[in-house]
């Protein structure tokens, strides 16, 4: 039995408002589809989150439809479980993946929770069910999203399994949409690895959805990620798709799996530092050298291939942020790489105003050296740091001595002025 397991597709997503990037998920989804149909497996297991969002764009539905009929077609059963994005609203009480299960297109999988005890009930299409049996003896249960309760699910599922009458299985698969606890930082929705092991006596193979980072553990638990990048941080899981299991049928039944990445939209990460910049002009600079530098390597658009670019300023400025022209620094991004999309994230922080005054001299030389080193940091002012921290000082005493508004404001003017002149 050869069978092909994927999970967290997003269809619909139109992902930084592109509605290319929304084709880049349908694309996605259809590419597995044929590889499914390529590679004659005898099942899809889906491990949640075939949608996007719980209100499902009409072309999301019909991406999906098409793909999943073209599995009907080939006589490749489609099973499933529910995922925390495609969850139906406690006030709806029904979802598009039931949707899906009611028109035949797909197995929707859920055990039966009732009075601290849950139920597994065999699927029929009319009321559903917690497991269906495939060809060789192979079982697949199936528990879709649920939170932060699914540590105790788990413990409810366990103590079913060793409960269950009958014979038992040759080979079980549990498809679970749920992550892992260790695999990703503030990560909800995840199972420990104590109520994970708990199913080893019953499960042979683990098929998990909900994290987009592929990984495998022990020989038994299998992630295969998410088919396209659904957020920038995702940028660098390259191998990512879905995983072919072939499972033995020799006794004991065993499997192998091997995790075949999908082709996806490229992904450019660009980090420039503005520290040590002094002015706009040079930080523009650092960024086309930066851009020509990543299209002298390859990143750039290759024919019909345009990447997603996205371009972070960081370090320290030494001047104003609104001086900086985020715009333009788009553009320039823009013209040396061609990209689908190109994004600017300014994450520089205005002047660093920590300042480390001598312990020599009086109070008011440590004034003016804190206001001096302040003044500094600002490029429009530095020329004549020490100059503008004595006005500062002239309008702090101005206003302790109560000299009236317009006084102060005459003074300033004046100050401005002289210094304008001695600057030009």
């Amino acid at each position: 039995m050869r069978i092909l397991h994927m999970a967290d597709v997003h269809l619909g997503y139109q992902q930084y408002n592109s509605r290319e990037r929304f084709n880049d998920f349908g694309r996605a989804f259809l590419h597995a589809v044929g590889q499914a149909k390529e590679r004659r497996v005898g099942a899809v297991l889906l491990a949640g989150d075939l949608f996007e969002k719980r209100i499902v764009d009409p072309l999301a539905m019909r991406q999906a439809v098409e793909g999943l009929q073209e599995l009907q077609a080939a006589h490749i059963p489609v099973i499933a479980v529910e995922g925390n994005h495609e969850r139906a609203h406690y006030r709806d009480q029904y979802s598009w993946l039931e949707f899906l299960d009611a028109i035949g297109l797909i197995t929707l999988l859920n055990p039966t929770l009732h009075d601290g005890q849950m139920r597994l009930d065999p699927y029929t299409p009319e009321s559903g069910g917690a497991y269906v049996d495939l060809p060789g003896g192979i079982r697949v249960y199936g528990l879709k999203y649920y939170g932060a309760s699914t540590d105790r699910v788990l413990g409810l599922l366990a103590e079913s399994l060793a409960a269950q009458d009958g014979p038992r299985p040759a080979y079980s698969i549990l498809l679970m949409h749920a992550g892992l606890e260790g695999i990703l930082p503030r990560c909800s929705g995840v199972a420990s690895r104590k109520a994970v092991e708990a199913l080893r006596p019953w499960i042979q193979y683990l098929a998990l959805g909900h994290i987009h980072k592929p990984f495998e553990l022990d020989g038994w638990i299998y992630n295969p990620g998410s088919l396209e990048t659904w957020a920038m941080d995702e940028a660098e899981w390259t191998d990512r798709g879905f995983y072919l299991v072939e499972v033995a049928a020799h006794s004991p039944m065993a499997h192998r799996a091997r995790l075949i990445p999908t082709p996806r939209r490229r992904f450019t990460r660009l980090r420039v530092s503005v520290t040590g910049c002094p002015s706009p002009q040079a930080v523009y600079d650092a960024v086309r050298a930066k851009a020509a530098a990543a299209a002298e390597a390859g990143h750039g658009a290759k024919g019909d291939d345009a990447p997603v670019v996205e371009l972070t300023l960081e370090g320290s400025l030494a001047f104003d942020r609104l001086d900086l022209d985020l715009g333009y620094v788009e553009t320039m991004v823009k013209e040396a790489l061609r990209p689908l999309l190109a994004r600017v994230r300014n994450l520089a922080s205005p002047p660093d105003f920590e300042v480390g005054p001598s312990a020599a001299g009086s109070r008011a030389e440590l004034e003016h050296q804190v206001l001096t080193e302040l003044i500094e940091r600002d490029e429009r002012f530095r020329r004549a740091a020490d100059q503008w921290a004595d006005v500062a000082l002239g309008l702090k005493r101005m206003a302790l001595e109560g000299r009236p508004p317009d006084a102060i404001v005459d003074y300033l003017r004046e100050r401005r002025s002289a210094l304008a002149a001695q600057d030009g």
